[in-house]
């Protein structure tokens, strides 16, 4: 443990607590040394006594047969450490090294010592917790021996808590933050993982701020179902979903958002934002893991298989384009590799290394009206010179991606942009299998199933948009389309989903950038349509 005067600004905070017992001496690096405790409470000095000790965490890796049955023991780096009395009071507190040892002094009535699955480090503030409002950090607790010697407080894998996943959770999302610091210089905001093994059973998420107003950010993972972490899918030990949903929270923190939401399975071309979103937080996984590799296992094994199982540098199956969302990670990866400590194994003419990248898409933030796809993202390297223009095409040649997935300069983009008053036409096909773009059909959010319009209001109004729909527009015909108006981070601000042959919305907006989507009602629609949008002044 540091010296008072070595503590960052948090941990002085801590320690002047008046709940908690402050040190009056450094420690010494030897178990049984003494040393005396202040109680602010009763204002004197009682003898008491340097426990030192290692925690650490057994992890697995992901087999193509589930999650491995064999385990490696990590250091939890930088995990909270407290002491506590027979009442359950904190009576002392401390973190581990980067090599999971740690050092604190405790007095006489001290019975226990909790490892707490959260850390503050250098800017960077995690937890993983039992509740999903981020209150309750997972704990470890452990008899205080009295003998002296060194403690290994050891959270293993056999245990029914799950606490080695906790700290397996904590421990990956570490890494992914201090590798966005590095690169970016920026300093995150607090994150937690929701997660418990038999309980968080839906999915894993990203789920932005939470409580809201809280500044505090959350993931979700899953944690498999109850007494069946053989058998079914718990993400505790999967590195790259941890880093995925983690990487949502960078991109949102320091990027943009154009991802209207959705399921996104692999083999379809899907909204050209969510492709962008969904292909760019699995990019910075395999980036922050250092290899190309984007894998999700189900069960252990060897009962268990991978539900995803990616290589972003051979490259994905299934129909390219800007609608890929494995395409968009394998450009990433491709544009990345070669430099940063990336290995290149294709050796693609474009080695960028993942700071230039990400800090690109955190460039694009700053451009009015930003709602980019992996189009509008490559045109945006090529023109602030980061890259040139014929070395992107042979990275996308030499990928098998179309070569629209640059546009030209000032060429049509993904989304088209109209100006005020605005009139277009269009075609809405959810139905045609295997779908005019390629791949199956996906009424959804496949990108023949969205259209998106982004239109800029000069001064506050009331904007109104008409969707004719010509046909019935019932969903027995098939013929079924709605409107939605969202604003440049994606969230839905209005829409219309009604049956009939005309969809209408009106908002009073304020100056800006709008995205309009013309969309499939969502059971497999086809219908060509004219979408009016006008603005009256206030």
């Amino acid at each position: 443990m540091k010296p008072l005067a070595l503590l960052d600004a948090s941990q002085r905070r801590l320690f002047a607590s008046p709940a908690v017992v402050l040190l009056a001496v450094a420690l010494t690096a030897c178990g049984g040394a003494s040393a005396r405790v202040v109680s602010p409470d009763r204002g004197a000095e009682a003898p008491g006594r340097a426990v030192r000790g290692r925690v650490l965490y057994e992890a697995r890796s992901a087999t193509a047969t589930g999650a491995s049955l064999a385990v490696e023991q990590r250091p939890a780096r930088h995990v909270r450490v407290d002491a506590v009395d027979a009442a359950g009071a904190v009576v002392g507190t401390t973190a581990a090294d980067e090599l999971g040892a740690f050092e604190l002094a405790v007095p006489p009535g001290a019975v226990e010592l909790v490892v707490v699955a959260e850390l503050r480090h250098e800017g960077t503030s995690l937890a993983v917790t039992v509740d999903p409002g981020g209150a309750q950090p997972h704990r470890m607790r452990v008899p205080l021996a009295d003998a002296g010697g060194e403690m290994l407080l050891l959270a293993r894998e056999a245990s029914a808590a799950g606490f080695s996943g906790a700290l397996h959770i904590l421990d990956t999302l570490l890494r992914g933050m201090q590798a966005a610091r590095a690169w970016t210089g920026r300093e995150l905001p607090p994150v937690f993982a929701y997660w418990g093994r038999g309980v968080t059973r839906t999915w894993s998420y990203y789920r932005g701020e939470r409580p809201e107003g809280s500044g505090r950010y959350c993931i979700e993972l899953l944690g498999g179902d109850p007494g069946q972490q053989a058998t079914s899918d718990t993400d505790e030990h999967d590195e790259a979903i941890i880093l995925h949903e983690l990487g949502h929270f960078v991109m949102d923190s320091l990027s943009t958002d154009s991802s209207p939401g959705g399921d996104h399975p692999a083999g379809y071309l899907i909204d050209p934002g969510l492709a962008w979103e969904e292909g760019r937080a699995s990019w910075f996984a395999t980036a922050v893991l250092g290899r190309p590799y984007y894998q999700d296992t189900i069960g252990l094994e060897p009962q268990g298989r991978f539900r995803v199982d990616h290589d972003l540098e051979l490259g994905s199956r299934g129909p390219r384009g800007i609608g890929s969302e494995l395409g968009v990670g394998q450009i990433l990866w491709d544009l990345a590799d070669g430099a940063g400590g990336l290995a290149d194994a294709d050796a693609d003419p474009v080695a960028l290394g993942p700071a230039l990248v990400l800090n690109g898409m955190m460039e694009l933030r700053e451009v009015p009206g930003a709602y980019p796809a992996i189009s509008s993202f490559l045109r945006h390297l090529v023109d602030n010179g980061s890259v040139t223009e014929g070395a992107v095409k042979r990275l996308l040649a030499d990928g098998g991606h179309p070569p629209e997935v640059l546009p030209q300069r000032g060429g049509a983009d993904w989304p088209r942009d109209v100006a005020l008053p605005a009139r277009v036409s269009g075609k809405i096909d959810g139905l045609t299998n295997p779908a005019p773009s390629g791949g199956p059909n996906r009424p959804q959010n496949g990108v023949d199933a969205v259209k998106v319009y982004r239109v800029e209001v000069p001064r506050r109004g009331r904007l109104s948009a008409q969707l004719r729909i010509f046909g019935s527009g019932a969903v027995a015909d098939r013929q079924d389309l709605d409107l939605e108006l969202r604003d440049t981070r994606a969230n839905l601000l209005d829409s219309s989903r009604g049956e009939g042959p005309i969809e209408a919305l009106s908002r009073i907006v304020e100056p800006g950038f709008y995205v309009i989507y013309v969309r499939d009602g969502g059971n497999g629609n086809r219908a060509a349509f004219e979408l009016r949008v006008v603005v009256e002044p206030l």
